[in-house]
C-alpha cells in the first residue's frame, strides 16, 4: 500500500477509535460525591446537572426534572413512613473528603432553594448537615412556600478526628400521609465565621 493511502486512513482509524472510546461519555450526568474546585472552598454551589448527584437512599424517587427555561432541578418524593432518622436512609449527597477537610472545625452555612413539587407538594421539608458518628446539625424543618425560596441554617463543624470519610448533606419533603414532593433548584455551602 502507498504511503499517501496508508497514512491518512491509520489517521482515520486513530481518529475513530478515539470517538468510539469516548462516546459513552457524551451526554452523562455527574454523579460521585459533591467535591470543591481545588481553589476556593468559601462557597460551593450545587446547581444544574451537578443536582443528579443525589443518592436516593431507601425507598424514594430521585429525578432530575427541567423547569419551563430548559434548567435542571431536582425532584424528591418520599412516601410515608419510608424514610429512617439516619441521612443516609432517604435522599443525601455524599461530600468528598476535600469538603471534609475544608468544613472541618468551621461554621457553615447551608442554603437551599427549593418549593413544593406541583403534584403531591410537600408544605415542610426536612435539612441535616452530618460528618457521621462524630455528630450533626439535627434536622431541621422548613415551611415551604409555593414559589421557590431560600432556606438556610448554620452548623459548626466538629475537627475530624481519624481516617476521613465522607460528610453528608440530606434533605427530603416531611410526609404525614401518602407521598410528598418537592423541587430544589440548589445548594449552597458556604464557610463562614
Amino acid at each position: 500500500m502507498r504511503d499517501r493511502i496508508f497514512f491518512p486512513l491509520a489517521i482515520l482509524l486513530a481518529v475513530g477509535m478515539v470517538l468510539l472510546a469516548v462516546w459513552p461519555a457524551f451526554g452523562r450526568l455527574p454523579d460521585g460525591a459533591v467535591t470543591g474546585d481545588g481553589a476556593n472552598y468559601d462557597r460551593i454551589v450545587v446547581e444544574g446537572a451537578f443536582l443528579n448527584k443525589i443518592l436516593a437512599g431507601g425507598d424514594v424517587t430521585t429525578e432530575l426534572v427541567r423547569d419551563g427555561e430548559g434548567d435542571f432541578l431536582l425532584y424528591i418524593e418520599a412516601q410515608e413512613g419510608l424514610l429512617g432518622p439516619d441521612p443516609e436512609e432517604g435522599p443525601h449527597f455524599r461530600l468528598a473528603s476535600d469538603l471534609e477537610v475544608q468544613f472541618s472545625a468551621r461554621r457553615i452555612r447551608c442554603t437551599i432553594r427549593m418549593r413544593p413539587a406541583d403534584q403531591r407538594g410537600a408544605m415542610q421539608a426536612n435539612a441535616i448537615y452530618s460528618v457521621g458518628r462524630e455528630g450533626d446539625s439535627g434536622w431541621q424543618t422548613f415551611d415551604l412556600s409555593p414559589e421557590f425560596q431560600d432556606f438556610s441554617f448554620e452548623y459548626d463543624v466538629p475537627r475530624h478526628i481519624g481516617d476521613q470519610a465522607f460528610d453528608y448533606f440530606a434533605v427530603r419533603p416531611v410526609v404525614p400521609e401518602k407521598s410528598r414532593a418537592l423541587l430544589i433548584e440548589r445548594i449552597t455551602f458556604e464557610r463562614i465565621g
